[in-house]
């Protein structure tokens, strides 16, 4: 009997305490704020919604730079590989081919990187981070790269 009683009052105070914590601020103190009060509480869930909007606009935007520069960093692979099948050259010189996979992976890793790189400070920074220049730097290393390749 005396579980019975215990129980009971513990499932009415829960009871009669539920409905209270699911009400909202303006439920609860609907009484005491002022067109003042509202107003802010107004401005401030407007703020937040203007915040978690930008947040999902530099997401996405962080997403498609990086499908970007995945995309243009997969040339040099898709063309080495394209060559490869083209001509078969596994069959006369397997070590060389495994090698210029390995040189197309890895000239791929560099120009994601630094189209990665390039896309992300024009992003972060805007009109502030001078695009042309930073290409016209990438372009030298490319055409450097070039000629030291070519000068042996």
């Amino acid at each position: 009997m005396r579980w019975f009683l215990t129980s009971s009052l513990l499932l009415l105070t829960f009871l009669a305490v539920r409905p209270a914590a699911a009400q909202t601020h303006e439920e609860l103190y609907g009484d005491y704020i002022t067109p003042e009060t509202q107003a802010i509480l107004e401005r401030h869930e407007q703020a937040m919604r203007e915040v978690e909007a930008a947040e999902a606009a530099a997401r996405a935007r962080k997403t498609l730079i990086l499908a970007v520069s995945g995309l243009i960093g997969l040339i040099p692979v898709g063309v080495i590989g394209l060559q490869i099948l083209k001509e078969k050259t596994w069959k006369d010189n397997p070590g060389g081919t495994v090698r210029a996979l390995g040189t197309a992976f890895a000239g791929g890793l560099v120009l994601f990187g630094l189209n990665y790189g390039v896309l992300y400070l024009k992003f972060k920074y805007g009109d502030a981070f001078n695009t042309a220049l930073a290409f016209l730097i990438v372009a030298g290393l490319i055409v450097g790269c070039i000629y030291l390749l070519r000068g042996k």
